[in-house]
């Protein structure tokens, strides 16, 4: 009887304890999520396969800029995120595909499609090691997700196995204006 009742409390222990290693053990996509880099605006940053610096961000109601000889003009429902960087791919030619404007809330805003004719616009943009480049990352960000974000940015659009920057915006980074004409702002 009481080695049956040793077996019992031994297979109930290894239950628990089996049962404690699938609870705690991370899923996939934790594994083989990106690799976090954190950093902070105004200072450079070097990873794996480039180096960025947030120069500054500007919040703005509205965007203007000139492209082959057509003026531009765009507004949007929140705020526009216009963050000013400097890149340059090392060691080898590459482009930053990923860039993402991570709310305090934690809703994720990828960088705007209609902005992408804007001049410096730099996500998709090929950077050379040696030459570093300064360009603008553009995201239309709700009024609330404004202030208190985080910038990742990445070579892949979701980075697996791979680095993400995730650099902290502090309000002494942060600019607001009404209007924003993106050709004086380089």
């Amino acid at each position: 009887m009481i080695r049956i009742l040793a077996r019992v409390i031994a297979l109930a222990i290894a239950a628990l304890l089996l049962f404690a290693l699938q609870q705690t053990t991370p899923g996939y996509s934790e594994i083989t999520g990106p690799i976090r880099q954190h950093g902070i605006a105004g200072t450079s940053i070097v990873t794996r396969s480039f180096t960025l610096r947030v120069e500054k961000v500007v919040l703005a109601e509205r965007l203007r800029w000139q492209s082959f000889g057509r003026s531009y003009d765009r507004n949007t429902g929140g705020l526009w995120a216009v963050a000013l960087v400097e890149a340059e791919g090392t060691p080898a030619t590459m482009a930053l595909n990923g860039a993402t404007w991570l709310a305090a809330s934690g809703l994720r805003f990828e960088a705007s499609q209609r902005a992408e004719q804007a001049p410096g616009f730099l996500r998709g943009k090929r950077l050379e090691p040696g030459l570093p480049q300064r360009g603008l990352l553009i995201f239309e960000v709700g009024r609330d997700a404004a202030r208190g974000g985080t910038l990742l940015v990445s070579e892949a659009r979701w980075p697996r196995l791979d680095t993400q920057l995730r650099i902290a915006l502090p309000d002494d980074r942060i600019e607001q204006a009404e209007t924003l004409d993106l050709d004086t702002l380089k």
